[in-house]
């Protein structure tokens, strides 16, 4: 049995932002993505059961098709999928604001509803962030995959994956697409806590070939977020930064990209600074300090411009 139910945006929601940040961040054997229409298909873990999900982006917000009728499961999903993007955000007032400075003014005037595209759960976001530090965005991804390959678990069998009416193809090119409807018996589940915590660090830097660094970061935010007992709370900023491995740019990017502060900014980011470099030489922290209480969303404009 499967459901099907819309999630609205609150007000603008630039789509292509969105389904940009699903291209560059697709995971083999985690994510199906279909560029063209902004399908994304997946399994999501919800109080201990796996559920697989499928969402499509619009210009108004969601389209998502699950596995199950539960009702609770579909409210949590929901939640979910306006969590991930960013729907219920009040973004009007925050493009005001922005707009009000001339270095967003064009960007804001023709793209507006330019939300923040967040990680589907604060356990994901917390290790994918760390295995990706200082490493390009394609060697992420490849940990990332080995990451999934190695410790995810293969979901029970369904009778396929939960799939929306066909849509249009409308020209647009994201790459490294898979068409609507293809093989997906080979999506896993995220690996949890309790199972990365178990791995003994030698295996976990050897199978994903990380650094004995990184891997003793992922291994103790696994830990961290066991011991916690919940995967989709992000800890705090003080238990993060007790952690090996993670800094202040790690700290306010997961502000951003895992929790719901509005006012985080990575000032340490490479394409942060580069971008406001391109955009005005002149751009100092008192400049930034005027973005406030947006600056998250800030940071998402510049990262939609250098993209």
């Amino acid at each position: 049995m499967r459901a099907s139910f819309r999630v609205d945006a609150s007000g603008p929601f630039d789509r292509e932002a969105a389904r940009a940040s699903l291209a560059v961040h697709a995971v083999e054997g985690l994510h199906l993505l279909e560029g063209a229409s902004a399908t994304m298909t997946r399994w999501v873990d919800v109080h201990g059961d796996p559920h697989a999900v499928t969402v499509r982006l619009d210009e108004a917000g969601a389209e998502v098709a699950t596995s199950t009728v539960d009702a609770g499961v579909n409210d949590v999903l929901a939640a979910r999928v306006r969590h991930w993007f960013d729907l219920d955000a009040d973004v009007s007032g925050i493009d005001a604001h922005l707009g009000a400075d001339p270095l967003f003014a064009q960007q804001v005037r023709e793209r507006p509803g330019l939300r923040i595209s967040r990680f589907q759960s604060p356990f994901e976001a917390v290790v994918m962030t760390v295995m990706g530090q200082q490493v390009t965005l394609r060697t992420s991804r490849l940990f990332d995959a080995r990451l999934v390959a190695a410790f995810g678990a293969e979901p029970p069998a369904v009778d396929g994956m939960p799939t929306l009416a066909p849509y249009p193809h409308d020209g647009a090119d994201m790459g490294g697409d898979r068409p609507a409807g293809s093989h997906t018996g080979g999506l896993r589940l995220f690996p949890t806590p309790d199972v990365l915590a178990a791995v003994p660090l030698e295996e976990l830097r050897a199978t994903v070939r990380l650094t004995g660094s990184r891997a003793r970061t992922v291994h103790e935010v696994a830990v961290l977020f066991a011991e916690q007992g919940d995967p989709d709370l992000l800890p705090t900023r003080e238990d993060l930064h007790a952690v090996h491995g993670i800094g202040p740019w790690t700290l306010d990017y997961l502000a951003i990209r895992a929790g719901t502060d509005a006012d985080a900014f990575p000032a340490g980011d490479a394409v942060l600074r580069r971008t406001l470099r391109d955009l005005d030489p002149a751009a100092d922290a008192d400049r930034v300090a005027t973005w406030s209480p947006h600056r998250s969303y800030a940071a998402a404009r510049l990262w939609a411009h250098a993209s």
